[in-house]
């Protein structure tokens, strides 16, 4: 499969993951605290590079591909290079490339992970289970009783992995699966010309 269409279908799984986040935040009023970063702070975040392809045609259309690959290089950070953090803050901050962040960035907070029981159980941080106690109890007993509307996290990883069970099935430091993507892209179109925004 080439690169574009691989793009294409993770742009179709995320696409489809904010359908159904949507209608969450729609009827239950769940949402992340405006300016929170709280969970990009966490150093051992992992990912897949396939979440990452679309970021990186997105660089090398933009003719940036180089450049952030070779930042990329030099980072020794374990914190998502993609994070901006508000300075002098350990919870504030913005991803700076938002429409292009992971499946794990998009899916933390309003997604369900099934127990060894079977039960799904919503994913989210500790500053919405605090702050949003009574949504996050009406959304779990909804969960026990099959009613809740909840994106589960195994199926939209599998969406992910079945796009490239190579690149699908490792999880990498964020970092590492960002420098993978790239390293994807780049040598894909060593010997081809780049794609066109349109295509």
């Amino acid at each position: 499969m080439s690169v574009i269409r691989k793009v294409r279908e993770v742009e179709k799984v995320f696409a489809d993951l904010e359908k159904e986040m949507n209608i969450l935040r729609h009827s239950s009023g769940l949402h992340c605290v405006a300016g929170c970063g709280k969970c990009c702070f966490k150093p051992e975040i992992e990912a897949s590079p396939v979440e990452f392809l679309p970021y990186a045609l997105h660089l090398l259309r933009n003719e940036k591909i180089e450049e952030v690959y070779d930042k990329l290089l030099q980072n020794t950070s374990t914190q998502c290079t993609l994070f901006s953090p508000v300075w002098g803050s350990d919870m504030k901050g913005a991803c700076s490339e938002y429409p292009y962040r992971g499946l794990i960035c998009r899916l933390f907070g309003y997604a369900a992970s099934r127990g060894m029981d079977g039960e799904a159980k919503l994913v989210t941080c500790r500053i919405i289970k605090e702050g949003q106690s009574s949504i996050v109890a009406k959304i779990e007993a909804d969960l026990k009783e099959d009613k809740a509307s909840v994106p589960l996290m195994s199926d939209y990883y599998f969406r992910i992995r079945s796009i490239d069970p190579d690149l699908g099935t490792k999880l990498l430091p964020i970092n590492k699966a960002i420098q993978t993507a790239l390293e994807v892209v780049m040598s894909y179109y060593a010997y081809r010309d780049a794609p066109s925004s349109e295509e």
